[in-house]
């Protein structure tokens, strides 16, 4: 009893963590022939297995990173293509887990998929977070996508690396707006982003305020401070609960003086007090009512607070992914890629304008093309790590042919890291272009409104 604690286990733990603390054998190799500005650029794309890497990142990235985004392969039930070597065979699995006998013979009910799959996807998974966590500066965050098969196990897995006390979210974003009647159950129509920060100096980036927003505000006593809107003056408490909170306030227009009965005052007498003297009581239209609101000016608004379920307008869909890539490779390349738009999301909340974003499940590079979009966007200077394993591509694979196809147009190996780079680079050639001919848009108007003086 003394070594049971609350937590989660599973077989090859031990031997994950160790995995983790093993120093790497291998190097990082530089490929100016596959870059683009080599001598100028600060964004990386490593091809290699994202463990390695990690390790080898450990020096020079400790403690430098702002954001990790992930979106690591789901668990299906089939195999993973990070076969690390703690995996054991089914057999001696299910002897250790005692699924069955020394003969041979099962002694549970248990399916695969209940116990060996989800064994093999956390020893996958915990080197990996472990090593990352190391990565981020103190006020660092983690965004991991992933759907429901293992977001229960993973969170599990979070708040033993990162802590409970550091979770922050568990988005839902609405990847698909429309239902199925082809499915047996429910149709699935969100996945899930968990949000992680390394401690408690990570502050969520408040968003952009909308008109939408700022609609709301307007200016019924023509206060020269300009736009407002009134908050109440009432507290949620009784004022047996918050007797601090009680004493009598007089409406200046009628003399009528106000004791609390059903809440107490939302503000101290002092705060009451200063705000009298500010101009910040608003007690309606004909200046009679008892109790008076509260005036937020619009001027002195804070941005607009963030929630956990993103729709599909506010940060794309599975569509959109697919319509990305289409459009820098005239093809369907790649099976269910994130959308640019979510990722911008992604970056929106959590990075500051120079900060370093990693993504060592970089897929089909999606978060490179993000960061350079978002970059463009808001004039950041951010820059990308991307890590992606060259996981071979099989032309007699219907989903896969197009890509394994698209690799030989390139004259490249059949290989999704080669899918990844040939995606940054044509992104980045977008972006690029886009910024330009928005400059050039830009440039020209400002002339229109402000043309030179006749000579």
């Amino acid at each position: 009893d003394a070594e049971e604690k609350y937590g989660l286990a599973w077989h090859g733990k031990r031997r994950a963590r160790q995995l983790a603390l093993t120093p790497s054998t291998g190097t990082l190799r530089p490929c100016p022939e596959d870059s683009v500005e080599w001598d100028t650029t600060k964004n990386l794309m490593i091809e290699g297995d994202n463990l390695e890497v990690l390790k080898l990142l450990q020096k020079s990235y400790a403690g430098k990173v702002k954001l990790i985004y992930i979106d690591p392969p789901y668990n299906t039930g089939k195999d993973f293509v990070y076969p690390d070597d703690f995996q054991d065979n089914i057999a001696n699995y299910q002897r250790l887990t005692g699924q069955i006998d020394a003969g041979g013979l099962k002694t549970s009910s248990n399916t695969e998929a209940s116990g060996r799959f989800h064994t093999d996807w956390l020893n996958m998974m915990y080197p990996r977070l472990k090593l990352a966590r190391n990565l981020l500066r103190e006020d660092g965050v983690i965004f991991v996508s992933l759907d429901d098969g293992e977001l229960g196990n993973l969170m599990a897995l979070f708040n033993e690396v990162f802590g409970e006390e550091n979770f922050q979210a568990c988005v839902s974003w609405q990847k698909r707006y429309t239902r199925s009647n082809n499915t047996i159950d429910f149709t699935t129509v969100v996945e899930h982003i968990i949000v992680y920060a390394k401690n408690e100096k990570f502050v969520v980036n408040l968003l952009d305020r909308t008109d939408e927003a700022d609609a709301r505000y307007s200016n019924p006593d023509n206060d020269e401070r300009g736009p407002w809107k009134g908050a109440s003056f009432l507290n949620p408490a009784t004022p047996d609960q918050r007797p601090n909170l009680c004493y009598p306030i007089r409406n200046p227009k009628t003399g009528a003086v106000t004791q609390p009965s059903t809440n107490a005052w939302r503000r101290s007498e002092s705060e009451y007090r200063n705000l009298e003297i500010d101009g910040r009581l608003y007690w309606g239209k004909d200046g009679k009512s008892p109790v008076p609101s509260i005036k937020m000016f619009l001027s002195e608004a804070r941005g607009i607070t963030p929630v956990n379920f993103w729709d599909h307008e506010y940060a794309g869909n599975t569509d959109d992914g697919t319509r990305d890539l289409r459009e820098l490779f005239g093809a369907k390349v790649f099976d269910n890629p994130k959308p640019v738009q979510l990722i911008q999301r992604v970056i929106e909340h959590g990075v500051q304008p120079d900060s370093v974003v990693l993504d060592f499940f970089a897929g089909s590079g999606t978060t490179g093309h993000a960061v350079m979009a978002q970059n463009a966007l808001r004039s950041n200077h951010s820059r990308y790590i991307l890590v992606q394993l060259p996981e071979a591509l099989n032309p007699d694979n219907l989903d896969q042919k197009a890509a394994a196809d698209f690799c030989d147009q390139l004259g490249k190996p059949r290989t999704i890291a080669e899918l990844t780079k040939e995606r940054l680079r044509r992104a980045g050639a977008k972006v690029r272009a886009e910024w330009e001919a928005k400059q050039k848009a830009e440039a020209e108007q400002a002339d229109l409104l402000n043309p030179a003086p006749a000579a």
